[in-house]
């Protein structure tokens, strides 16, 4: 694990904390944090000691998208782009495809490619005051990512009223229009995410990454292919020592006591 210029990241009892750290740029993409992001998400990824990640910002914003002035300032801006997006990418593809549950902790403005990092993750939770949009068509750059996620929660004639547009919400917008699970005070934010963390502390971390990724497959399998992989996953997760504490404790009266194996 490489040290990082551009997030934070503690482990406090199986729950990773990642903070995006540019606050003096709104928590932006640059291509530094793009590659910082990637390697912390690979490497808890990777870590079965890690139950859950929490992802938030620093100061008063989540993520203001893409950084303008380092597109500004780039003398081939499509090349430039191309690459940002990419390394983007990378960051939405590792959090769908982790078998771990990420949770978007919205604690300000999220724009852009911010908020489609944010709709990428599994679990959103929003500051009441936070404010969201999908900004690309506001610089004139059509979308570099989140287009799909949107769409898929939204439907199509909703995705293309907030994104054409480039319709800035508030965070009761977004959650009537099913795009994040719970909106908070700004005062209980904190305790509301450690809430959620501690309740993935107690549960069987192998099922639960393996129901995430039955959810994330049904999304593109037909019903066929579906309940057979249902079947051979509940079939394999059988074998775990988690799912023997879990069918003994529910034998004998009591809560389970899960391990991880």
């Amino acid at each position: 694990m490489m040290s990082y210029t551009t997030l934070t990241q503690k482990t406090i009892d199986s729950i990773c904390y990642i903070k995006l750290n540019r606050p003096e740029r709104s928590n932006s993409f640059d291509m530094i944090l793009g590659d910082e992001l990637y390697d912390i998400l690979r490497s808890v990824g990777n870590n079965s000691n890690i139950r859950a990640i929490i992802l938030t910002g620093t100061g008063t914003t989540f993520c203001a998208g893409g950084d303008v002035k380092e597109m500004y300032t780039a003398p081939k801006k499509d090349q430039f782009l191309r690459d940002l997006t990419r390394k983007i990418h990378r960051c939405v593809i590792e959090i769908r495809s982790m078998e771990k549950p990420v949770i978007a902790g919205i604690n300000g403005a999220a724009f852009g490619a911010g908020l489609s990092l944010a709709l990428a993750c599994d679990i959103i939770i929003a500051k009441e005051h936070a404010k969201l949009g999908t900004a690309f068509i506001g610089i004139g750059l059509a979308p570099g990512c989140g287009t799909q996620f949107f769409t898929d929660i939204v439907g199509y004639q909703k995705a293309c009223e907030y994104i054409l547009t480039a319709k800035t919400f508030t965070a009761a917008e977004a959650h009537q229009l099913g795009l994040i699970n719970r909106i908070v005070k700004d005062h209980e934010f904190d305790e509301i995410i450690d809430q959620l963390a501690n309740t993935f502390r107690t549960l069987p971390p192998i099922a639960v990454g393996k129901a995430k990724m039955l959810i994330q497959k049904s999304l593109t399998n037909d019903m066929i292919t579906h309940l057979e992989l249902e079947s051979k996953t509940a079939a394999a997760s059988a074998s775990t020592t988690d799912f023997l504490e879990g069918i003994t404790a529910f034998v004998e009266k009591r809560k389970p006591r899960f391990k991880g194996n």
